[in-house]
């Protein structure tokens, strides 16, 4: 069977929206921030991009970004986070955690301070029996640092790599790891290597490797130590095509994704004259999204003993439809009787009999009986109070912990946390809870009149500070009221029958799926790449923006990176701008991604779990890739900047794709989602952008409707020539009297993530891949818009990210436009929006009930639309030729083009070329603000 299950219709309404027809007066949810811009409110209440609110109970102390890790020493008076954001990694030591005036360790001291102290470090932390050291995980170093608590000074390592006759741990990605109680013994794992650690913290060697399922995440030992449990978060062991080598790789690399989620060639394989392509075997192997039993009763000896599946098999009948995703189990901790085991996708916890070792239990995280059917509250870190009685769940899609009576297993109630809650801790007295919260606050501006920038300068990455909380625990009437907080800091929830909702009436988006018919009938979502609101509509005056920022903007002088050329009062993202004089734009919208990885999962409606969110902010922090040079089983999984999902990425109920097919909604893809990291960007790949030697799988529901003429991200190829091969590939499909348009079309026009300057191809300057960007983004406007389906069209356009640009608002306020005869003219639009609006209008408009807790829980975008059409098509306006001079990158765009060019283009998130965009802009901020006084 080439399909595997998913391509089966269920009823409309699989996922129940808060509609129905049982219902005549649904819920209907928004964001709870209504019109209100992101701010940062420490002591009150911070709104995040997501349109959410963070009211964290407590004392919020500030850490490094992405503390997905933390210990407590057994003294209880210290902790430690291990930050994996951007460089430098680090730790933090809070010393004296539960006094009014904690002190703060930074290890090392900041940015631009480290010589080596910390080149990795992933999640993993461990403090000695005697208070005075702390084991730090060394991710892709394959070792286990050593620091002095006291001082934070460096005092050695632990060496995990091993190689003998038959076992290669050369290269080991070192994650989770927990100290045995005595402290004699360290247990650790090996994400990429497949593998269990012991060691010796006495002589601090390395003495066992034990084989574990793939891409083991978490880890815990049984309170007697007789066993320790292992969660693996990965489904696939994935490899090279063989026949390709380092040397052939540009001949021989796929051009397309060698095969289909689900189908029969990804199970077994495919053969060719040349080329092997490995199968990735049964999508429910125990090998993936499993928990491994290791006895210890004999540690020379120990082995697994068990596997045992959590969550919901994939395939299996999940309220009506069948699993896509597996059930991601990450973290652990133990009883006397059970391992409780959270899964992330799944939105529950696996309950295991230590005596069994099997699943004896679920315990379900459903805060709320009015939205209980949407995934996405992500349950991640566990921890346990000292009698054993209460069990805390770290619930880091709702910015909660919830607490659950460890005897009953019953859901108690919720505690309102910080941004994204990862890892937690109670004290010993167990009154107090210790909530380490990876996002914090969330960043703040990056730029603007009112930014101080500090060292850590304007990155994203580096402004997303994690905070330390500490709380008393609640007693259970406290507990009631804070479980309504959280309701309420996540959802807006109001009658369908309200006033508030009585103007929709002529409004083409419905107010919730099914409501009425929409005259919109065709939606085309266009993704850029990488920029912010400020950079390009500061400038609008209608919008609430700073004009000194907006350097894409009129009026503007820059000069290339040698500084031997200079443009002077240009006009640079010219249909942008015109596009908001003659539709419609959103100066309140925010990306709820960071950077392109974690982008990318959200402009497919896949929320990233805790797998991507640690992958993605370990890459970004220094991962390298082993490619060809390593042979750990699991190198191939820990992506950086992919413009693709994987399967460990898959949410229970999939993706976009998977939503669309079900409901047999028809769909077609120009260059979304077949971006696969480590790929191939090299010498005349025009029509596929890049290629493949990496045997991952593209969504099912994709794999025939998705263009093979269409580049996708490749910054060699003009955005110029992407356009001119979707209006090829448009007229052959949909004009001419062919197959009518489908209802929903994706299209990626990425060259406005910018690139260095390459006059000789045509870009001499940073700004010319904008006016690429912006030209392409006119003529695909202009040519849809004198379509015959342009009467019942709406166009959706906003980037994947905004992490190399700069903003007064928040770092993540971006671009969104709407384009429609629907759409309200010379509009800006102020209500909050996320990229669960643009979803959620979706499925308002065609019809289908909500795919998960991000677009349910949003705010649609029926404030852009008139009950009044406008036929009026647009026309696009031509580029300053001073910039970029669209022939000239278009000519060699034939069969003889030598394509050297194309080697010199960055990656997607290059970090040295964003280091040399952010000096462009610090000179372009400089001399603006010089002219200006």
């Amino acid at each position: 069977m080439h399909r595997f299950i998913f391509t089966l219709v269920f009823p409309l309404f699989f996922l129940f929206s808060c509609t129905n027809d049982k219902n005549p007066d649904p819920w209907i949810v928004s964001a709870p921030a209504g019109d209100r811009f992101v701010e940062i409110n420490n002591t009150g209440e911070t709104v995040i991009p997501n349109g959410r609110l963070l009211t964290p109970v407590g004392k919020n102390i500030v850490v490094a970004p992405h503390p997905f890790g933390l210990a407590i020493s057994p003294d209880g008076n210290t902790a430690v986070t291990a930050n994996s954001g951007t460089s430098p990694l680090s730790i933090t030591i809070i010393r004296n955690i539960l006094s009014e005036n904690p002190e703060v360790q930074q290890v090392p001291p900041g940015p631009a301070t480290d010589r080596g102290v910390l080149a990795s470090v992933f999640m993993g932390l461990a403090v000695s029996k005697d208070n005075s050291v702390v084991y730090v995980a060394g991710g892709q170093e394959n070792k286990i640092f050593i620091f002095d608590l006291k001082t934070g000074e460096k005092k050695g390592f632990i060496d995990c790599s091993f190689e003998s006759d038959s076992i290669d741990y050369t290269h080991g990605y070192i994650g989770d790891l927990t100290l045995s109680e005595d402290g004699r013994k360290l247990f650790a794992v090996d994400q990429i290597g497949f593998r269990m650690i012991i060691a010796n913290t006495e002589t601090n060697q390395l003495e066992k490797n034990v084989p574990v399922g793939r891409y083991p995440f978490g880890i815990c030992l049984s309170p007697d130590e007789k066993k320790v449990y292992v969660a693996n978060v990965g489904m696939f062991q994935y490899s090279m095509v063989k026949g390709i080598t380092s040397d052939n790789v540009v001949e021989k690399a796929l051009k397309y994704p060698p095969f289909a989620y689900g189908s029969k060639e990804m199970i077994e394989g495919i053969q060719t004259d040349s080329l092997e392509v490995p199968g990735l075997g049964e999508m429910n192997s125990s090998e993936g999204f499993s928990v491994f039993t290791v006895s210890l009763q004999n540690p020379q000896q120990a082995e697994v003993i068990a596997k045992s599946k959590t969550g919901h098999l994939v395939g299996a009948m999940v309220e009506d439809i069948p699993a896509v995703g597996g059930a991601s189990p990450n973290s652990l901790v133990a009883t006397d009787d059970y391992v409780f085991v959270t899964n992330g996708t799944n939105d529950n916890i696996s309950v295991i009999s230590i005596e069994k070792d099997t699943v004896v239990n679920t315990i379900y995280l459903k805060p709320d009986e009015r939205i209980k059917q949407f995934r996405g509250v992500i349950p991640f870190g566990l921890a346990l109070s000292p009698d054993n009685q209460k069990l805390f769940v770290a619930c880091s899609g709702i910015n909660a912990v919830a607490v659950v009576d460890a005897k009953n297993l019953e859901v108690l109630g919720y505690i309102p946390t910080g941004w994204f809650p990862a890892k937690l801790k109670v004290s010993n007295d167990g009154k107090q809870l210790i909530v380490a919260n990876a996002k914090g606050f969330g960043s703040g501006p990056n730029g603007g009149s009112t930014f101080n920038r500090g060292p850590e300068g304007s990155y994203i990455g580096a402004l997303m500070k994690g905070t330390v909380q500490v709380l008393d625990i609640p007693s259970k009437e406290e507990l009631k009221s804070l479980t309504e907080k959280v309701i309420s800091n996540n959802f807006n929830l109001e009658r369908a029958s309200s006033d508030k909702f009585a103007a929709r009436e002529n409004n083409p988006v419905p107010l919730y799926p099914g409501e009425k018919e929409s005259p919109i009938k065709h939606i085309v979502f266009i993704s850029k790449e990488n920029r912010t609101y400020d950079e390009v509509f500061g400038q609008v005056e209608k919008g609430k923006g700073e004009a000194q920022l907006a350097r894409y903007g009129t009026g503007v002088s820059f000069k290339n990176n040698s500084r031997t050329d200079s443009v002077t009062d240009a006009d640079v993202m010219v249909n942008h701008l015109k596009i908001a004089n003659d539709f419609a734009i959103s100066d309140n919208f925010y990306v709820d991604s960071d950077v392109s990885a974690d982008g990318h999962r959200w402009l497919v409606n896949t929320y990233p779990n805790e797998w991507t969110e640690t992958c993605t902010a370990a890459s970004y922090g220094g991962n390298r890739r082993f490619k060809f040079d390593s042979n750990a089983p699991g190198v191939y999984a820990m992506n950086g900047a992919a413009g693709a999902i994987y399967p460990e990425d898959y949410n229970e109920a999939g993706s976009m794709w998977d939503h669309l097919e079900r409901n047999e909604i028809e769909f077609y893809n120009f260059g979304f989602s077949i971006m696969f990291e480590p790929g191939i960007y090299d010498e005349k790949f025009k029509y596929e952008g890049i290629r493949h030697y990496i045997n991952y799988p593209l969504p099912q529901p994709i794999w025939d409707r998705t263009s093979k003429q269409y580049p996708t991200y490749n910054m060699a190829i003009p955005d110029q020539f992407r356009i001119d091969q979707f209006q090829k590939e448009f007229g052959e499909k949909w004009l001419n009297g062919q197959d009518t348009m489908p209802a929903l079309m994706t299209v990626i026009i990425p060259n406005d993530h910018g690139a260095g300057d390459r006059p000789e191809a045509g870009y001499p300057f940073r700004e010319s891949y904008m006016a690429d960007n912006d030209l392409a983004v006119g003529r695909i406007v202009e040519f849809l818009s004198h379509t015959p389906y342009w009467e019942n069209m709406l166009i959706v356009i906003t980037e994947d990210d905004a992490q190399n640009g700069v903003d007064h608002i928040d770092a993540h306020r971006s671009i969104l436009m709407l384009i429609s005869p629907w759409v309200k003219r010379d509009y800006v639009s102020h209500v909050h929006y996320s990229f669960g609006s643009i979803f959620k209008t979706f499925w308002n408009v065609l019809g289908l009930p909500y795919l998960n807790q991000y677009d349910a829980g949003a705010s649609d975008m029926s404030d852009f639309f008139t009950g009044t059409p406008d036929y009026t098509p647009y026309t696009a306006v031509p580029v300053d030729s001073r910039i970029f001079e669209p022939q000239k990158a278009l000519d060699p765009f034939d069969e003889n083009f030598d394509w050297k060019a194309l080697e010199e283009s960055p990656v997607m998130d290059d970090k040295q070329d964003m280091i040399q965009e952010s000096k462009e802009r610090d000179e372009y901020r400089l001399e603006n603000r010089e002219k200006e006084n």
